[in-house]
């Protein structure tokens, strides 16, 4: 055996559980166990034949009722005793009170189940099981809420003193409170009953016997256990009982985990690079469908763009990854778009004629993806598989009305093609200029644009001069400006107002000389206007400082 194939070994060992532990190989005490309750003397053919047929039962509660609590008593008066009886009343409300004086042929075929507990603790449990079996499939959408038909009594090699008792089969079925005094009642659920896989899987690992096949169609309580029987017929210690029942939760999902994961079930398992990659820790031979800098627009043909729901370029990447056979994760927190994602790719699927098979931990998520797929008209394109529309009823109904509806009209797919691709090479040449370089200065255009941007909210006014814009390349600015930060630096470095150097500059070109001609004759009236304030004020003569502020 390969290390791949022990992994996949040791993984189904881990969803295995034989032990004593499981609840389908060792049924609780009655009155043991929140979830399950042990029904006490009922005939499951009868049961099971009515339930079949549609009917629905009842509980009775036929153990003893709690006894009374005694009242406190006042010093010097004699203690008397008083019933609980609106409070237990309360706490009983849906189950009925078992008849004392009903014969047993009379009990097994009335319309309730009887159950040897008080009536408070009966409609407790009750209201717990059908708590934790709603929460159960919001949860998974897996039933879990079963009624145990039949039980085998076997003995552990490891505890010989403990009897056991294994279920034979599970019905499904749903409990409900209904009418105005809120009657508990159980009905059958559309799914068929089904062998106890467990003990079937136990039976043969731990003791070498094999029960004969399973036939839901023709099972029957009493013919079963029969079968039962005659296979563990070697154990002096075992017996079997047709008329065991009990109600409660049962999970055997990760059982059909250990199932499918079975070299029988799956030959070629250990050999799908996918199970190799992921089990085995070998890499895909497959490189990712495409780079991490890879152009949406360049990658994606516009003909190909069948997105059902708004997409960006990351789930547009990973929804044609999946389309050309490639293998994605996607991650994210929530509102990050992964529904949108896995929308869009079942409904790719559909329109390339493929199956997919859609599949979750919580039952929460398959809702979202069917809702949104019903929300763009692709709700008649699922099947649902979850809960209790697994039935072969169900099933069978769903897909007769699905085949009973109207072809859905053919659209004119070329003109909306031709319509996006038009609209997608303007953007795409907006958006190949804006990313261009604004003449020879290799700076990005849209940087261009957003310092101008960026200096009008300020308001910083235009400058009355340009500049040759075809002399200032890439390299000029960068030499600009180091000259711009030095002379900052160094004026900072000579205090500029108290320089001894001030007002020395260099020789001017004719242009510098024609714009401070054409300024001279404002700052002429600035200083004459200055120094006429002055004057009436009996001042001294202005200072550089002040004349500038006129200025």
């Amino acid at each position: 055996m390969t290390d791949l194939r022990q992994a996949l070994e040791d993984a189904r060992r881990a969803l295995l559980d034989l032990s004593t532990r499981n609840r389908l190989l060792s049924l609780p005490r009655p009155g043991r166990s929140r979830g399950v309750v042990i029904l006490d003397d009922e005939d499951a053919d009868f049961v099971v034949g009515a339930l079949a047929a549609g009917r629905a039962f009842g509980f009775e509660a036929a153990g003893e009722d709690p006894p009374p609590e005694p009242a406190p008593a006042a010093e010097g008066k004699p203690r008397r005793t008083r019933r609980r009886t609106t409070r237990a009343a309360a706490k009983a409300e849906g189950v009925a009170k078992a008849d004392g004086k009903a014969t047993r042929e009379e009990w097994q075929r009335d319309e309730n189940l009887r159950v040897r507990l008080p009536p408070p603790d009966l409609a407790r449990r009750l209201r717990d099981l059908m708590t934790d079996a709603r929460t159960a499939r919001e949860e998974t959408g897996v039933p879990t809420l079963y009624l145990a038909l039949g039980a085998l009594m076997w003995r552990d090699p490891a505890t010989p003193e403990t009897e056991r008792r294994a279920p034979l089969a599970l019905l499904p079925v749903a409990l409900e409170r209904e009418g105005v005094s809120q009657t508990f009642r159980l009905r059958a659920s559309a799914n068929e009953v089904a062998e106890n896989l467990s003990l079937r899987e136990m039976l043969k690992v731990n003791f070498g016997t094999t029960l004969p096949e399973f036939d839901a169609e023709t099972y029957n309580p009493t013919a079963w256990s029969e079968a039962v029987a005659a296979a563990v017929k070697d154990r002096a210690d075992w017996s079997v009982d047709a008329d065991a029942l009990a109600l409660g939760l049962f999970s055997f999902a990760k059982f059909l985990m250990w199932r499918d994961l079975g070299p029988e079930e799956n030959p070629g398992l250990a050999d799908h690079p996918l199970v190799r990659a992921l089990v085995g820790g070998e890499a895909l031979s497959a490189p990712p469908t495409f780079p991490d800098d890879a152009d949406v627009d360049a990658e994606i043909p516009v003909e190909r763009l069948d997105h059902v729901m708004d997409m960006d370029g990351s789930q547009a990447l990973a929804a044609e990854s999946v389309r050309r056979g490639g293998h994605v994760v996607i991650q994210g927190p929530p509102g990050t778009g992964k529904s949108q994602t896995i929308a869009t790719i079942l409904a790719q699927a559909v329109l390339d004629g493929r199956s997919v098979l859609f599949v979750a931990e919580k039952l929460a998520a398959l809702e979202v993806v069917k809702r949104r797929l019903e929300q763009i008209g692709l709700g008649a394109a699922c099947l649902e598989l979850h809960s209790e529309k697994q039935s072969k009823r169900a099933v069978l109904d769903e897909l007769r009305a699905t085949l009973a509806l109207p072809p859905p009209p053919k659209p004119n797919r070329q003109a909306v093609v031709d319509r996006l691709a038009t609209l997608r090479g303007r953007l795409n040449r907006h958006a190949a200029a804006m990313r261009g370089p604004a003449g020879a200065s290799g700076i990005p255009l849209h940087q261009v644009i957003g310092t101008l941007v960026g200096l009008r909210r300020r308001g910083a006014a235009a400058p009355d001069f340009t500049l040759d814009v075809a002399a200032w390349d890439g390299a000029a600015i960068a030499a600009k400006r180091d000259a711009v930060r030095d002379l900052a630096a160094r004026a900072v470095e000579a205090d500029g107002a108290n320089n001894p150097w001030r007002g020395v500059t260099a020789d001017i070109g004719p242009a510098d000389a024609d714009r401070l001609i054409a300024r001279l004759p404002g700052w002429i009236r600035a200083f004459a206007a200055a120094g006429a304030a002055l004057s009436a004020a009996g001042g001294a003569a202005p200072g550089p400082a002040s004349v500038a502020a006129r200025l």
